[in-house]
């Protein structure tokens, strides 16, 4: 459960961050279809990022070392 949630923390992160960084220069440059896709994006990395947090918290003590 642990690295199932780092591996959603990390997903989360790279979908929150690739649908502000394309979706808002897309929106000024006047493509607002295609930047609806990408900031429609945004609240599902959320979504990711807050599970994998929950997973990774509540999954144990992480790697044995």
């Amino acid at each position: 459960m642990y690295k199932a949630g780092r591996i959603a923390v990390w997903f989360g992160l790279f979908l929150t961050a690739l649908g502000l960084l394309v979706g808002f220069p897309l929106m000024f440059l006047d493509h607002d279809d295609l930047a609806k896709v990408f900031l429609a994006a945004v609240p599902f990395g959320f979504l990711f990022m807050f599970s994998g947090l929950v997973a990774t918290l509540l999954g144990g003590d992480g790697p044995e070392r």
